[in-house]
């Protein structure tokens, strides 16, 4: 079989030094931390499922180096005081300085901080995995520096995956310069423009129209209607599509809101995961010629999350393959790195649309200029 992973971010490899999303307990990650080589800490993939608790700031301030642990999802993580010292961080809504939490941009931007310089070997590591489970082609979502090092990689003989880049807004005139520079080919293609709307349900933040079953809030959202309209606007005079990571029923909303006001003339626009996206949302996806990139990963792997995040009903209505098939909508399938493994999702569409189907929603729609 030959896939397409149409939701990945390689550069997370650069963060699997430490590899505490096999730590089984809350001990196994300290332990791991302790002899630790590199430092400072800065490692991808815990989940309080596995661990059987959530990790918190004063577990890991006994530290004397910065410690920056990110749950799998990557919209939160946890630091420990070192980092609070170093950064002078504010308390925000996306910083929780008793927990030592960090959400969305704030995480990010601290993980670009912490975070090795040189990504090279990560991404050939990334590829090297992509191969060994017959992935070929990759639609990655980079900032300019990753960007760069594909090209570089190109350059001498050692990029043997299909890559689409897919900008971050915030960085994307940069990337369009080193496709000026260095030019498309087989191997390295401009894809979507990625722009967040919300987070993820794990980390509580993405949007929702009914607040979340264990917590008084709705979540966080990322970009207001306005907002996204002059985004796809200025996007679209550049004939550029759009890849709005969108996952709360509410973040759904506002994404479409969006583009109906915005006008758009371009079909294959994006939304990522859509996971709790209705019937009625679905059709306004189909009439827009919208695409949409689902996990379907996600509900045997983070069904238990969904549970008690949202209550059985709302858990149960989660990534609905059934229904999106049905109604015809277009769909490609992607990883997410949660886990980077197209058979896990397989497996799971195959018991929900047959493994034809299935297979389809991972081959069917390659990158497209």
């Amino acid at each position: 079989m030959r896939f397409v992973d149409a939701h990945t971010h390689l550069e997370f490899f650069a963060l699997k030094g430490l590899p505490i999303e096999k730590a089984k307990s809350k001990k196994d990650l300290i332990s791991m931390i302790e002899s630790a080589e590199r430092k400072p800490v800065v490692a991808y993939g815990w989940s309080e499922d596995i661990l059987g608790e959530t990790i918190e700031r004063k577990d890991i301030d006994k530290f004397p180096f910065p410690v920056l642990l990110m749950r799998v999802d990557a919209h939160i993580g946890v630091i420990n005081k070192k980092v609070m010292e170093e950064l002078q961080l504010n308390p925000s809504e996306k910083f929780d300085p008793e927990k030592g939490y960090v959400y969305e941009e704030v995480l990010w931007e601290i993980t670009s901080m912490l975070k090795p310089k040189e990504i090279g070997w990560a991404l050939i590591k990334g590829q090297e995995e992509a191969l060994s489970k017959e992935i070929v082609e990759i639609h990655d979502f980079v900032d300019s520096k990753i960007a760069e090092t594909y090209f570089r990689l190109r350059e001498e003989g050692n990029l043997k995956l299909r890559v689409a880049l897919m900008p971050f807004y915030k960085d994307y005139e940069n990337v369009l310069r080193l496709f000026d520079k260095y030019g498309e080919d087989d191997f390295l293609k401009l894809g979507w423009i990625k722009i967040f709307v919300d987070g993820s349900i794990g980390a509580r933040t993405a949007y929702l129209k009914e607040p979340y079953r264990d917590k008084a809030s709705r979540g966080i959202l990322l970009k207001t209607e306005e907002e996204l309209i002059n985004i796809i606007k200025e996007l679209e005079a550049k004939n550029l599509r759009v890849a709005i990571h969108a996952i709360g029923d509410g973040a759904i909303d506002v994404v479409l809101n969006a583009f109906e006001k915005a006008d758009i003339k371009l079909k294959e626009h994006r939304i990522e995961h859509a996971e709790m996206i209705d019937s009625y949302q679905a059709k306004r996806v189909k009439d827009m010629g919208i695409v949409l990139c689902i996990q379907p990963n996600f509900n045997p792997v983070f069904m238990q999350t969904y549970i008690k995040a949202l209550g059985e009903d709302r858990a149960r209505r989660m990534n609905p393959l059934k229904m999106l098939d049905e109604m015809g909508v277009n769909m490609i399938f992607g990883s997410d790195m949660m886990p980077f493994d197209p058979e896990v999702g397989l497996k799971y569409a195959s018991q929900i649309l047959g493994q034809e189907k299935a297979l389809y929603y991972y081959t069917g729609l390659k990158h497209k200029g």
